[in-house]
């Protein structure tokens, strides 16, 4: 038996979710849905349908709820909240200009009106286009649409988050150089994001972020593997190395979200001595602002509440330590 999967954005969100359609049904339709644990009647815009059977459905079919019916996009627009009220004539011309675009396969207009447009997370209309554009784009073989359409995947943004596409996508640009791609692959390999962990593959797409760009983020992971001896020779001198020199890469425009990550890894080293002497004032210093980044990071990094707690627990240990010394 086949099914019909739609992701579906529902009103006023920037994750979708997964539905399915007992119905012939077309990118972009807005629809009725069941939402929550209470299956609260939502609207929504469908923005992919995937044909699949039992085997190959991305949710278990008897757990995946239902599309309730079509409904109008005047129904739709019933449902925004009115505190975040969008005007759907605001880019009526230039979505205009995009759909002729698209029409008359002007891939690069596609795609510099993507670009241009990719921020616009408040606006549904907006980005159903940015969407489509990419996608678009993608089959031109445009690295950095595969770059960014594989970042709209891996972080669910205005579609299900699907860590085997955003991977394929990430090979597309990385072929290419692309800077992010590097880093964004080593991690898919590092986590097992989209298959089993494989070290020796994340180290390699870790490597050349660092070698090609200086890139920090790609220098402090080379860190953890040297650290823990994750497919190379555990080495605490050489992490911590890396450590700073990721530290001292940070680029102000780029990196400032990833620099909470390097300070705690820094703070956990001069707090325990990992490859360095130990520094107890340094290290609370170094928590208690890494801290203050990762607060900054919860509502829109899944995997931070856990770096939350560690953090906390550490500046817990920093501080008993330097009573200690007092007394």
């Amino acid at each position: 038996m086949k099914y019909r999967y739609c992701s579906v954005l529902p009103v006023n969100h920037h994750s979708v979710y997964s539905y399915i359609a007992d119905f012939d049904i077309q990118i972009h339709a807005f629809v009725e849905i069941p939402f929550g644990p209470d299956n609260t009647p939502l609207y929504g815009i469908v923005m992919e349908v995937i044909d699949c059977t039992e085997d190959t459905a991305p949710f278990p079919v008897e757990k995946t709820k239902h599309i309730t019916r079509l409904i109008t996009k005047e129904e739709f627009e019933k449902q925004l909240n009115p505190s975040t009220q969008i005007d759907p004539e605001e880019y009526a011309d230039e979505i205009e200009e995009v759909e002729q675009m698209i029409a008359d396969n002007d891939f690069d207009g596609m795609f510099d009106w993507a670009y241009e447009h990719h921020d616009c997370i408040d606006n549904p209309y907006v980005m159903e286009k940015v969407f489509e554009c990419y996608k678009l784009c993608v089959a031109e073989n445009n690295p950095i649409a595969a770059l960014n359409l594989g970042s709209m995947y891996y972080n669910g943004t205005f579609v299900q988050r699907d860590y085997k596409k955003a991977a394929a996508l990430y090979e597309i640009a990385a072929k290419a150089g692309e800077r992010q791609a590097l880093t964004s692959l080593g991690y898919c390999y590092y986590y097992g994001r989209h298959q089993e962990k494989d070290y020796a593959k994340a180290m390699q797409y870790f490597m050349l972020g660092a070698i090609l760009y200086g890139d920090a983020n790609c220098l402090y992971k080379l860190g953890d593997l040297y650290k823990d001896g994750l497919f190379v020779p555990k080495n605490q001198v050489y992490s911590f190395k890396l450590y700073n020199q990721a530290f001292r890469s940070l680029r102000q425009d780029e990196d400032s979200n990833i620099e909470a990550d390097i300070r705690f890894r820094l703070g956990d080293a001069f707090l325990h001595g990992i490859g360095i002497a130990s520094d107890i004032p340094l290290a609370l210093d170094l928590l208690s602002h890494a801290l203050s980044g990762f607060y900054r990071r919860r509502k829109t990094d899944p995997f931070v509440g856990s770096l939350i707690e560690k953090t906390k627990a550490l500046i817990l240990e920093a501080e008993d330590k330097m009573d200690q010394e007092i007394i």
